[in-house]
């Protein structure tokens, strides 16, 4: 009996064993469930004479090793911007489609990618080529001069039994366009740029190869002084940037800190602080590439109307806002692509960005392949709400440079190579005075929240006062470092808005630097003996940073005199240097000189001594001392010479 229980148990463990088995490959796919990339699509169709064209599309599946099939379906015309949301979100459309095609195999796969080429046709197919790839039929019911528009497309890829679908928008042409939009692509090098200095690096290559391609990058004077350090990731980051920019097409803006209080600034007598937010970026952008900024400021954050009025009065005339800043969003209008007044702020122009494009722009949660296609399908249904405006248009997108990848921002250049939709633009040219309430738009906006700046404290105003005085003394005294630079960064940085305790806080940290480094500077107090009139009084100073500053030594007595001045310039380019200097008239046998070392303007200290200086003095008894032992030593000799022995010689 036990033999036979035992039999059984061992003929069901083998067929439990070869289930198993069966079932390993089923069950390892299962692991992984179905889906696609979409990552490329051709943006436009074109249509010919007889009603037929065609865009290309390129897939990649998971899991590669099963086999696929997919299907096209295209949805009626966008007729309202509000209909772009549900495609980009990837719900879809809820309209009937117009047409869609036949199930067809992926096939003939390259690199683990699909490429095949739909065939649009409005009366009647045209003839297939011989090809491995698929190029299935897709109907569009509409005339074939009049199939202009913008149209969602729903593509659909079935592996092992599961479907998985995306939604992007393909734009067709079947006329002649006469007024394209411009698009104004500004690029930011924030801080954020930094972080991801690999991707920002490699985007700033791509750049470089498309010099037709025009396209704004930002200058904001964190990301500029990091990159003008040294190391290998900055030196490469330096090289990046000046390729980028030798393009006349590929302009750069200043792009202040969104958080600048400007009107703060100039209320509490920082007038001069407003020039120099501005002027530190061009300066640095300057010595890093050789290239200038444009007149437009990109400006971030909400800037209060007395910010926009202090930048006024400090020379920008052209400003890029965010829509957000304003009462009503353009981009929720028809009214919108021209530059603007900003109501409160005399002679001040502006462009808005656009905000659900540059989200759109910058969503790095939706597919590179994908992304692009929505953003160039978006810019194409800009154009057909006003297809004949009287005069050119601009949308505005801002994007950070650290979350446009190089497959994305290749695609986007590809389509608007091949778009006739749209052209990129310089900001520059949108800004022409003639365009202001041109196609109906209003010639004034007003900022949705125009408070004025936050308040400063008594305490801000002097601090803040006190470091600039001392960071504009200290910094051109330095040599051969860019220490002068992240210190006047820090100084820019912290000039925010706030409340007063965030505002002091940052001015406090850019002191507390600018004090570590001046507490490397010190002279030696030793005591210093003088042997009389004329000799050289020895000052050894101590410098402990690693980098040379320019300075002046102050020697201060009034028991002293100086024949060459009582002010000495030096340079401290070692760890200890001494200077000796000359001296005449002294008067006294003891006396306290004061040695004062400073910034070559003579507003910042960097060190200080009280030394001891002893005169050695001649009196009436030293004389008679001197006289008597020259006397001593003469008898001395005399009376050596007498007693030689005559004669010696002749011996």
């Amino acid at each position: 009996m036990f033999h036979r229980f035992s039999t059984w148990w061992r003929a069901l463990s083998v067929v439990l064993l070869c289930l198993a088995t069966m079932a390993w490959p089923t069950a390892a796919r299962a692991g992984t469930t179905p889906s696609f990339t979409l990552l490329h699509q051709d943006a436009v169709a074109r249509v010919t004479t007889n009603g037929t064209s065609h865009f290309a599309l390129t897939l990649s599946t998971s899991p590669q090793s099963a086999s696929s099939r997919a299907r096209v379906t295209i949805y009626p015309r966008v007729i309202d911007r509000s209909q772009l949301a549900p495609i980009v979100a990837g719900t879809g459309t809820t309209q009937k489609a117009l047409g869609t095609t036949s199930t067809f195999a992926l096939k003939c796969a390259a690199n683990g990618t699909y490429k095949f080429t739909v065939r649009l046709y409005s009366r009647r197919p045209g003839s297939l080529g011989r090809s491995c790839a698929p190029a299935p039929r897709l109907h569009v019911p509409c005339p074939a001069s009049r199939c202009d528009g913008v149209y969602p497309i729903r593509i659909e890829v079935t592996t092992d039994g599961a479907t998985s679908t995306q939604w992007s928008l393909l734009a067709i042409q079947s006329t002649t366009v006469e007024q394209p939009l411009r698009v104004g692509l500004v690029e930011t090098m924030d801080p954020s740029s930094w972080l991801h200095a690999k991707r920002s690096i490699a985007v700033l290559h791509l750049l470089a190869h498309h010099p037709s391609s025009a396209i704004t990058l930002s200058a904001d004077y964190r990301t500029l002084d990091t990159v003008a350090r040294s190391g290998l990731e900055n030196n490469l980051f330096h090289a990046a940037l000046l390729k980028a920019l030798v393009s006349p097409l590929h302009e750069a803006v200043n792009a202040p800190p969104a958080n600048i209080d400007f009107g703060g600034l100039a209320v509490h007598g920082f007038g001069d602080e407003v020039h120099h937010q501005l002027s530190l970026s061009a300066d640095l952008l300057k010595s890093l590439t050789g290239s200038g900024v444009e007149s437009a400021v990109l400006l971030n954050g909400t800037p209060s109307l007395q910010s926009l009025r202090a930048l006024k009065r400090a020379g920008v005339r052209d400003v890029v806002l965010p829509e957000a800043d304003l009462t009503v969003p353009p981009s929720t209008t028809l009214n919108w692509g021209a530059p603007f007044h900003v109501a409160g702020v005399a002679g001040l122009s502006a462009l808005s960005s656009d905000g659900p494009l540059s989200t759109l722009f910058t969503d790095t949660s939706i597919g590179a392949g994908r992304r692009a296609a929505l953003t160039l399908g978006t810019l194409a249904f800009l154009h057909f709400e006003a297809p004949d405006a009287a005069a050119t248009r601009t949308v505005v997108i801002v994007g950070p440079i650290s979350r446009a990848s190089v497959a994305f921002m290749k695609d986007v250049f590809n389509g608007f190579a091949s778009n006739p939709f749209i052209t990129l633009a310089t900001l520059t040219t949108s800004f022409s005075p003639s365009l202001v309430a041109t196609n109906g738009a209003p010639g004034t906006r007003s900022l949705v929240d125009p408070l004025v700046s936050t308040p400063w404290s008594s305490h801000n105003i002097t601090s803040l006062s006190d470091l600039v005085v001392e960071v504009n003394s200290y910094a051109p005294a330095l040599r051969s470092t860019n220490l002068g630079n992240d210190l006047t960064v820090a100084m820019e940085a912290s000039e925010i808005t706030g409340n007063q305790s965030a505002r002091q806080s940052a001015i406090n940290a850019a002191a507390n630097a600018l004090r570590s480094q001046l507490s490397d500077f010190s002279v030696d107090p030793s005591t210093i003996t003088l042997a009389g009139s004329g000799s050289s009084i020895p000052i050894t100073l101590t410098n402990h940073a690693s980098y040379t500053v320019i300075a002046h030594v102050h020697l201060l007595t009034d028991q002293i005199t100086f024949p060459k001045g009582d002010v000495v310039p030096v340079s401290l380019d070692a760890p200890t240097k001494s200077v000796r200097i000359a001296t005449s008239g002294h008067s006294g046998s003891s006396l306290t000189l004061q040695v004062i070392v400073t910034t070559p303007n003579n507003r910042l200290v960097l060190a200080r001594a009280a030394i001891q200086v002893r005169i050695a003095g001649t009196s009436f008894v030293g004389y008679l001392l001197t006289i008597a032992s020259l006397l001593v030593l003469a008898y001395w000799w005399l009376r050596t010479y007498r007693k030689r022995p005559k004669g010696r010689h002749a011996r």
